[in-house]
């Protein structure tokens, strides 16, 4: 197997809707870069965005945000609310918007997953702002749910790669973790 030098590596990731309110209205925009940072005791993700973004503006000055996990079902109305500034254009009517406790970030209904998040901390990179959020409430649809756990099949989330701008779905289930490496420990 060879080698070669590669600037980015590619692999899916999931793609979300954040959701914020500027100047009152509702806002949403799509994220390429959007990750989990710590699933206990408190969970925080990440969000990924390029400075000039509008709804940085409202992120920054509410302190709230939404993630909002599209399925593929979605891809139309995600890639658009990624293409176009709500600077320039409504968003607030691309989706069924609803809110948790917080009236601060709007949330998708159509969404499989919704979380509702406090932004904790603004990591400022050179020319991106990367919001750092707890995750307050979580949302899912009902029938997304296999035995009242998550069915990633049934949610069929959008995903994303980069530097070939692609959508993908998910594959099929290869193996089980914390598991399949067992028969490699030496008692």
């Amino acid at each position: 197997m060879s080698k070669v030098k590669n600037k980015v590596v590619p692999f899916p990731l999931p793609i979300c809707i954040a959701g914020s309110i500027i100047n009152g209205k509702i806002n949403y925009a799509t994220y390429g870069c959007f990750g989990l940072l710590s699933p206990r005791p408190i969970t925080y993700v990440y969000i990924g965005s390029v400075e000039p973004h509008y709804t940085n503006t409202g992120i920054k000055e509410n302190g709230y945000f939404s993630i909002n996990i599209p399925s593929i079902e979605q891809m139309q109305e995600t890639d658009y609310v990624g293409l176009v500034s709500g600077r320039d254009t409504d968003k607030s009517k691309v989706f069924k918007s609803f809110f948790g406790s917080v009236d601060k970030a709007p949330l998708i209904e159509e969404c499989p997953i919704n979380m509702l998040c406090k932004l904790t901390k603004t990591v400022d990179l050179p020319g991106r702002d990367i919001f750092i959020g707890e995750v307050l409430e979580t949302y899912v649809n009902e029938e997304c749910l296999t035995d009242g756990r998550l069915d990633f099949m049934k949610i069929n989330p959008l995903l994303f790669t980069s530097p070939d701008a692609s959508y993908w779905e998910l594959g099929k289930i290869v193996g089980t973790a914390y598991k399949e490496g067992k028969t490699m420990i030496k008692p």
